[in-house]
């Protein structure tokens, strides 16, 4: 294979990863919001309580910075930089929150 056929396999490769984590992101929140409309509540992230995981709300934060990070640096590979930048407005958010938190992180 050239360069130019693995860079357009690279390239179908990614958009398809995307894709599905679209659907299952879209996915998500359609279940979410049953839970809501079924009574659900949704614990608030800035409580000190655990999740179903033993997680804090911290140690949650830091899982989806490093979410975040991962697909900021996806797209800047891609040269996508406006998808970048506005993952990274949402890493700032996170950063933020964290900061101003008990100050582990």
């Amino acid at each position: 294979m050239t360069e130019d056929e693995i860079q357009k396999l690279a390239d179908l490769l990614f958009d398809r990863i995307m894709e599905k984590q679209e659907d299952a992101d879209a996915e998500y929140a359609e279940q979410i919001q049953k839970l809501v409309t079924q009574g659900y509540t949704i614990s608030d992230i800035t409580s000190d309580k655990k999740d179903e995981l033993g997680l804090n709300p911290e140690e949650r934060l830091v899982g989806e910075l490093a979410r975040l990070q991962t697909i900021m640096m996806i797209f800047e590979d891609k040269e996508e930089y406006e998808k970048a930048a506005m993952i990274q407005k949402k890493i700032e958010k996170i950063n933020f929150k964290l900061n101003h938190g008990s100050g582990k992180y």
